[in-house]
């Protein structure tokens, strides 16, 4: 038997870290999660496989749009008509409210649609009897384990496959179905189809456990998407490969400007190693770049970096130079003295905030009770708007030196 096992598609999840994006691009974005379930479904019907399967999180929300599930509706028609069975469960983003659907689901869908465990059949073209056991969230979270509800494998079904969304315990989270790989293979199945990780991981080769990953990546940390698995299953064995889907790809890399001696020269550099091996252009690559060795560049470069004139215009720049289909959404130096500081993910605002608050008396007096409480302190130190203001002039001054504050785009 073949599967196409996939989950964690989020469909109307938007590209998240982009800003200033051109409106062409955009237009590229939001199609680009319905041409990757299009091209699901076109593996699906060439590698004729005898069933698909969709492991939570299709869709981004639990209230989806009207567009959106008509777009999916008509794709699992096409299935329908390929006579290729559909197996789907909803995850903790996309958790079932019958209500919410306002179109009817082809008759070649399975459905789970309750948290507890149930076992659909179908028969192969090969008639090979097949069970599926799994379930699906009615909640944001599943607090318990769900593997206790499973049943062993059937021994009336040729083959048996467990479908689970949900995370092991041992990463400190307990919200998402919390399970066990070794309890899972003590239930004796031929294969377990699991979402929920966006990172493509095979867990595990006998019985084989696999999670595909997200088949379209939508942040910058979600670069290393395989597509979706085409697993072959027989009795006691079974084999997996992927096949890409992604629409849009996330790329980072590291740039050198050792040769370069001003701005000039970094923006002609730059547009020579971006522009190298730009071949395929019916994908759109979503780039960041670090750059390294810029000391010796000067103070044009420094002031059109801060000031995002480097950023916009390599932007434009490679926006019409590969017919819009790679898009650099962030230029990030990289400096010695820079990655010798701690970062800190925030809005580069928050210190000024901060410091705003401590200037206040009553809160700068309560985070130093403590130190007012001896008297030696107390005898030389007065607590006054100069002092206060001193006092926070050096801790500033500390902090640049020592930390980099930086909002992570994504």
């Amino acid at each position: 038997m073949k599967v196409l096992h996939t989950a964690d598609l989020h469909l109307d999840r938007s590209f998240e870290g982009l800003k200033n994006s051109p409106k062409q691009l955009v237009e590229k974005l939001q199609k680009a999660n319905h041409n990757a379930l299009t091209a699901i479904v076109d593996i699906a019907i060439r590698n004729q496989v005898d069933a698909v399967i969709f492991a939570g999180d299709t869709f981004h929300q639990s209230r989806t749009s009207i567009r959106t599930q008509a777009y999916f509706i008509d794709e699992m028609k096409r299935l329908e008509q390929a006579k290729i069975p559909v197996f789907m469960s909803f995850g903790n983003h996309d958790y079932y409210v019958a209500e919410r659907y306002w179109f009817d689901f082809p008759k070649n869908m399975f459905l789970f649609q309750k948290e507890q465990v149930e076992t659909h059949y179908f028969m192969t073209k090969n008639q090979e009897k097949v069970a599926v056991s799994g379930f699906s969230y009615e909640h944001p979270w599943i607090n318990t384990d769900k593997l206790t509800e499973f049943p062993v494998k059937d021994p009336a079904a040729d083959l048996h496959i467990g479908m689970y969304h949900g995370d092991t315990t041992n990463n400190g989270q307990q919200n998402y179905a919390p399970f066990s790989f070794s309890e899972m293979k003590t239930k004796g199945y031929d294969y377990w189809a699991l979402g929920h990780i966006h990172q493509p991981q095979v867990v595990s080769a006998d019985p084989l456990i696999v999670y595909p990953g997200t088949p379209q990546g939508h942040t910058k940390k979600e670069r290393t998407v395989q597509g979706v698995a085409i697993v072959s299953v027989e009795s006691g064995h079974a084999t997996v490969r992927f096949e890409p889907v992604a629409q849009i790809t996330w790329q980072t890399e590291q740039y050198s400007m050792s040769q370069a001696r001003n701005l000039q020269e970094v923006l002609s550099l730059l547009t020579k190693l971006l522009l190298e091996n730009r071949l395929d252009q019916d994908q759109v690559v979503l780039k960041q770049i670090q750059l390294t060795d810029i000391d010796q560049l000067g103070e044009e470069f420094q002031i059109s970096y801060e000031n995002g004139e480097l950023l916009q215009y390599l932007q434009t720049m490679l926006l019409q130079k590969t017919n819009e289909s790679l898009f650099l959404f962030q230029v990030e130096v990289l400096s010695d003295d820079v990655e010798k500081k701690v970062r800190i993910n925030a809005a580069p605002e928050l210190l000024n905030q901060l410091e705003k608050n401590y200037l206040q008396a009553d809160i700068f007096s309560n985070t130093l009770q403590e130190l007012m409480q001896n008297p030696l302190f107390s005898s030389v130190v007065s607590l006054n708007e100069e002092w206060r203001g001193q006092t926070l002039k050096q801790a500033d001054q500390k902090i640049q030196e020592d930390f980099v504050i930086q909002e992570d785009q994504l």
